[in-house]
């Protein structure tokens, strides 16, 4: 298709998705008493969440719900089909990152 870039085009890039952009969100569930938080590493930074999260109200509360992104966890890459499903844990390792093309 015209004007589509592949991944293997030299324009074609990955750019991690900013960690620190939903800092307040966290403040916001954490003051409406969500006390039952936990701690992942997102992008290599510390974040709690709220406890049984699942990637899909990960990508929600990061405004990346409707965005076209990879997620791995703990060094796996997780399905779009499975976001829904794949519930996080105290300790998980989630890594976000969205395609840039140009050139």
């Amino acid at each position: 298709m015209a004007g589509m870039v592949s991944p293997s085009s030299p324009a074609f890039t990955l750019q991690r998705v900013n960690a620190q952009r939903a800092s307040g969100r966290d403040a916001r569930w954490l003051a409406n008493g969500d006390n039952g938080g936990m701690n992942i590493q997102l992008n290599g930074q510390s974040r709690q969440i709220p406890a049984a999260s699942t990637l899909s109200t990960l990508l929600l509360q990061e405004g990346l719900a409707e965005r076209r992104v990879a997620v791995e966890v703990n060094g796996e890459i997780v399905p779009r089909g499975l976001h829904g499903s794949h519930a996080l844990h105290e300790g998980d390792r989630v890594e976000i990152v969205h395609a840039l093309g140009g050139g």
